[in-house]
């Protein structure tokens, strides 16, 4: 794929259910691709406290310390009740989900209008292109997922990455998968997308023992998130797929290309003209691990091929 590929359609719509407000493109800012009107005004949340990942002893959860907003009573392959799922959580799961559904959305909402656009514009381009409009899963990158599988690549959505990051093992069982994928669709139907992409940026790992936007930017830039430039932001996306692997300091021309792809993804959504990505992906990077300036040059004659 090419840079000069043409850029598909943006979805119209960010489709929500049942209490949660519709989100459609003139409210979804980040949804749509950078305009000159400017930054929208919005609301904000406070953070996961760190006792959302606290790990007790505690009992199992059961039925009625759930805590779905829901009751939920149907039978997986007319055998295997609900209540069979529980074994894969963990004890204070309950803590858990209600610490992480009961974040104020004005917060988040607030703490994202500080972001630059491109930051948000590269790690959805990046890892869930159809963010703003599926409900947990993406059928599309299921299938995706399937046909490149002996190239590797996943298909999960930025929330199933944040259950999967919140709630569950990182064991590659069908099973753990089938919870993750349940727990996605009934995230999104407690949450907004914004506390979900807020908690998601606030958790991820990006390398190196750093968790989190903030860490990260630091770790590696030396400045906060908000001061971000294009393709600093680019490159931290471009880390989430392999944070080790896909590491600007130990694999310097993987994260370089890896940059690269972002970009691209970044034209395709109509994020950014493919003039300013061709040139960023030519442009050195330049690091700033602990305390330390390093500057890593790479050419990048082929990277966009």
């Amino acid at each position: 794929m090419s840079l000069l590929s043409p850029a598909p359609a943006l979805p119209s719509a960010v489709c929500r259910r049942s209490s949660l407000p519709i989100i459609t493109p003139n409210s979804a800012r980040f949804a749509e691709p950078m305009s000159a009107n400017g930054r929208r005004e919005i609301r904000s949340f406070r953070l996961l406290p760190k006792s959302a990942f606290r790990s007790i002893e505690q009992p199992k959860p059961s039925a009625r310390s759930f805590g779905l907003c829901d009751p939920i009573s149907f039978v997986l392959d007319g055998t295997v009740s609900l209540l069979s799922i529980f074994r894969f959580l963990p004890p204070d799961f309950s803590d858990r989900w209600q610490l992480l559904t009961d974040l104020p959305e004005e917060e988040a909402e607030a703490w994202l209008a500080r972001l630059p656009f491109h930051l948000i514009h590269a790690v959805t381009a990046s890892e869930d292109q159809r963010f703003f409009s599926h409900h947990g899963i993406d059928l599309h990158g299921i299938a995706r997922a399937v046909v490149n599988y002996p190239k590797g690549g996943g298909g999960s959505t930025i929330t199933q990455q944040l259950v999967k990051r919140i709630f569950l093992s990182s064991e590659r069982k069908l099973s753990r998968k089938f919870i993750e994928g349940l727990l996605s669709l009934l995230v999104e139907k407690r949450i907004s997308k914004w506390i979900i992409l807020y908690s998601y940026l606030k958790k991820m790992y990006w390398g190196r023992g750093v968790y989190g936007i903030e860490s990260a930017s630091q770790f590696y830039f030396g400045k906060s998130p908000f001061s971000l430039s294009v393709g600093e932001s680019a490159m931290l996306a471009g880390i989430l797929p392999g944070p080790e692997f896909l590491n600007p300091l130990t694999n310097p021309k993987r994260a370089k290309s890896s940059q690269a792809k972002v970009l691209r993804r970044m034209v395709s959504a109509g994020y950014l003209e493919m003039e300013s990505a061709l040139r960023i992906a030519r442009e050195p990077f330049y690091l700033y691990p602990e305390n330390k300036v390093i500057i890593t040059i790479i050419l990048a004659n082929n990277i966009l091929e």
